[in-house]
């Protein structure tokens, strides 16, 4: 399976212009970067005494997942488009499936539909969804959104949704719709990512046992499910660095465990509870330089 390279839209915490993003995202397409994601929240949740601290301050920055996505999609020409990962059981999937859709067709079949559950329950709470049942109507969904890009008319029941004889087009451009890949840290979402997924979205930190770990029990899955990973890329990101050896061990140990797709997230993105140091859009785009050729390429061979 081809190696790819990518990298996380800086669309999150980062204040930027739209031109500032235009011009991150054209760059690091031009630079050779295969994909770029983007992260999704709807609400972040202020902490209050009567739920859970929050992994993130209220006021956090994110912009829109599927509509930045539409957006970009006539801004780029070659870069894979993916949520990674929208939190799917909080919307109404065939909505979601309309919208993946749509962005399919303005990319011309770019697109990448990297779901999961979430971990933010005010967040549910916030949409009048449940958080309880997050896994369970996730499948539910998943066979939703593929069901109203392959079929019609629709005829689909869920415990949330009820389709009679409904239609839903255009279909995607790509036949079959994109693929869907599955994001989480859970022994169960790697059983739900072999089951019903094109793909798994790792966690991005990792001990080089824990990634071995993680690869070998999806291998264990997909064999359980009659496939294997010729077919099932697995990605992650890791943080963005001018320690390019400390980065290119990193990589290695990725490539080594069995992942064909790793990507870049921002400078200090994942130092929790403290802002990231922000750099300008020039100085991002000549980090990922440096990282494509210097470390990427190497380390690839």
């Amino acid at each position: 399976m081809q190696l790819e390279l990518g990298a996380q839209l800086p669309a999150w915490q980062w204040d930027l212009e739209l031109s500032e993003l235009k011009d991150w995202a054209q760059g690091a397409e031009a630079l050779g970067y295969e994909w770029l994601g983007i992260t999704d929240h709807v609400f972040y949740a202020y902490d209050t005494d009567n739920r859970p601290p929050a992994r993130y301050s209220g006021g956090t920055i994110q912009h829109e997942a599927l509509t930045f996505l539409a957006w970009l999609s006539a801004l780029t020409e070659t870069a894979q488009l993916t949520t990674s990962v929208l939190v799917l059981p909080q919307r109404q999937a065939s909505l979601v499936a309309k919208q993946a859709a749509e962005i399919d067709i303005l990319s011309s079949g770019r697109l990448r539909l990297g779901v999961g559950v979430g971990w933010q329950e005010a967040e549910y709470d916030g949409l009048g969804k449940s958080f309880n049942n997050r896994g369970r109507r996730a499948e539910e969904d998943i066979a939703l959104i593929r069901e109203c890009w392959t079929a019609e008319p629709l005829d689909l029941d869920t415990s949330s949704e009820h389709l009679d004889q409904l239609s839903m087009m255009p279909k995607p451009f790509t036949p079959g719709g994109p693929p869907i890949l599955y994001g989480g840290g859970s022994k169960a979402g790697i059983d739900r990512a072999a089951r019903l997924c094109d793909g798994y979205i790792a966690q991005t930190r990792f001990t080089a046992e824990e990634a071995a770990q993680l690869v070998a029990d999806l291998d264990e899955r997909l064999a359980a499910n009659g496939r294997d990973r010729s077919d099932f890329p697995i990605q992650a990101t890791v943080a963005a660095t001018d320690d390019l050896d400390e980065l290119a061990a990193t990589f290695r140990m990725f490539l080594d465990a069995g992942f064909t797709r790793l990507g870049l997230h921002l400078p200090g993105i994942h130092d929790l509870g403290e802002d990231p140091a922000k750099i300008s859009v020039d100085q991002h785009l000549a980090q990922l330089e440096r990282i494509r050729t210097e470390v990427w390429l190497a380390v690839t061979g």
